[in-house]
């Protein structure tokens, strides 16, 4: 049994402290939990996992879910420096394909990659070692390494996945995403989102108050540059993306023009 003393405030740490305690060598906690105690920000940090083997299963209260399996579970095992044990990352990842929605499993699987968890060649390898399992999850995670297996880079930020899945709802390709283009200067940048066919480049990003006066300067002359080469970059900040539809509406019709032009240019 664990036990808090009197008049100290629970917090999410704690209770992960306390599961990680009670379930001992049985078990660990995973999902969503175990990524949020890895540094993943995009995980509700109310909800707690724990898995546990079908045999020996301890009762666990009420705000735990709870998963009973007896795979790989020493293997996939870890213990944090303070004593807290986790799924580890690639197995975390896999319990989030089955639980989480497409577009936060994409968020997740980036940012994981973001702090040097992961890498795609890792989870494509751990996914085939356990794909002819019948785990849950596996559609989602095999979706989501078709689009990165060859990226060098992850995404930047959460609301480079949102309009990437926004433009994919509405029957765009896929954009490339963290694109390297070399501007006259030599300098190589990294565009979040591009359409290579109508050198269109998306930039999903903060407003003016993240970033303030010479922030937008250096993104505007940024900009300039990608012009001087003929690609054009759209930004949309988080205000913006609140309508995500609608960018995506006015993505779709730039690219289309600009490959009509394109098209007449070729014919003249």
């Amino acid at each position: 049994m664990v036990k808090r003393l009197a008049g100290v405030q629970t917090s999410s740490a704690s209770r992960v402290q306390a599961l990680s305690l009670y379930v001992g060598d049985a078990g660990f906690v995973s999902g969503m939990t175990s990524a949020g105690e890895y540094g993943v920000t995009v995980v509700p940090r109310s909800y707690f996992e724990v898995m546990v083997p079908d045999r020996r299963a301890p009762q666990l209260p009420d705000w735990v879910t709870t998963t009973r399996s007896s795979w790989r579970l020493v293997s996939d095992r870890r213990e944090l420096a303070d004593g807290r044990t986790v799924a580890s990352p690639l197995r975390t990842l896999f319990r989030c394909g089955a639980t989480c929605s497409e577009v936060r499993f994409e968020k997740i699987a980036e940012q994981m990659w973001r702090l040097g968890l992961i890498t795609p060649p890792e989870a494509a390898t751990y996914l085939q070692s356990v794909r002819r399992s019948g785990r849950h999850g596996v559609a989602r995670f095999e979706r989501w390494l078709e689009r990165a297996i060859e990226r060098p880079r992850p995404s930047d930020s959460g609301l480079e996945v949102d309009l990437a899945m926004a433009l994919r709802d509405i029957g765009l390709p896929e954009p490339v995403r963290q694109h390297p283009l070399q501007l006259r200067t030599g300098e190589t940048i990294h565009l979040d989102l591009a359409y290579l066919d109508a050198r269109l480049g998306l930039e999903p990003g903060a407003t003016w108050w993240h970033g303030g006066d010479l922030r937008t300067r250096r993104d505007a002359a940024r900009d300039r540059a990608c012009d001087e080469i003929g690609w054009r970059i759209l930004r949309f900040d988080e205000v913006e993306l609140r309508d995500i539809q609608l960018c995506a509406r006015q993505v779709a019709a730039i690219r289309r023009t600009r490959l009509q032009q394109f098209a007449l240019q070729r014919a003249l």
